[in-house]
């Protein structure tokens, strides 16, 4: 259902029963339906508006949980994403959009955006992506990741070029975990491991490590478990 890779952002240390949620959805109709279905879930729609003016100035004082942007709003882009990741860096920047538009949303994951969800997603497992985005997780729904990773064409051509430790370190990309899990997982230092990590980027033409990470998740290649096998050779 969803691609996961770690979230280096500030989280809150309280737990409110209600997950503060703000939208910013440029179809009124589909806006008021959208907050009843949160409301109906226990979120508590703090704030709603049509389109994306002054939206930081609206929203820091207090935060909310959670900030909705559909991307087809007037205003919402990747220099947006960067602004309020910035000034509400507990809060969870969340890009709605629809799987067939062609966009290409990595540059708002790279200016800050928890995760991006697909608009086809049941009211069900919107609600529970959510909930996990809220809690400091970083996601995108596997109908997104095409949109967040955009690989090459040949990147399966690509993939087959890996060396055995290349392709563990993709895996392991691919499970969230950081260069220090990867270091004690394969017995190697933090500084081989970002070694390998360039060299699995510069591999695959992949921009930064939420790309891999998310086409690691998407090919399944993150199936096996840590410690399954033994190490190989750097």
């Amino acid at each position: 259902m969803f691609a996961m890779y770690p979230m280096h952002r500030e989280l809150k240390e309280d737990c409110v029963d209600k997950i503060r949620v703000a939208v910013i959805h440029h179809n009124a109709l589909l806006r008021e339906g959208l907050c009843r279905i949160l409301e109906a879930g226990d979120f508590e729609v703090v704030w709603q508006r049509g389109d994306a003016i002054d939206v930081v100035h609206h929203l820091d004082d207090p935060p909310p949980d959670v900030i909705l942007l559909e991307w087809e709003v007037p205003g919402v882009d990747p220099s947006l994403v960067r602004e309020l990741a910035g000034s509400l860096r507990s809060v969870a920047i969340v890009i709605m959009a629809r799987p067939d538009a062609g966009t290409d949303l990595a540059p708002a994951l790279e200016a800050g955006a928890a995760g991006c969800l697909s608009a086809n997603l049941d009211y069900q497992d919107f609600l529970a992506a959510l909930r996990l985005l809220a809690q400091g997780d970083m996601l995108v729904s596997h109908e997104m990741v095409p949109a967040v990773s955009n690989p090459p064409a040949e990147v399966g051509q690509a993939l087959d070029t890996l060396t055995p430790r290349e392709l563990e370190i993709l895996r392991a990309l691919g499970r969230g975990a950081t260069n220090q899990e990867i270091a004690e997982e394969l017995y190697i230092s933090p500084h081989t491991v970002k070694i390998h990590v360039r060299r699995v980027l510069a591999k695959m033409d992949f921009r930064n490590r939420q790309q891999a990470a998310a086409y690691a998740a998407a090919e399944g290649l993150v199936s096996r478990e840590p410690g399954s096998t033994p190490p190989p050779a750097s």
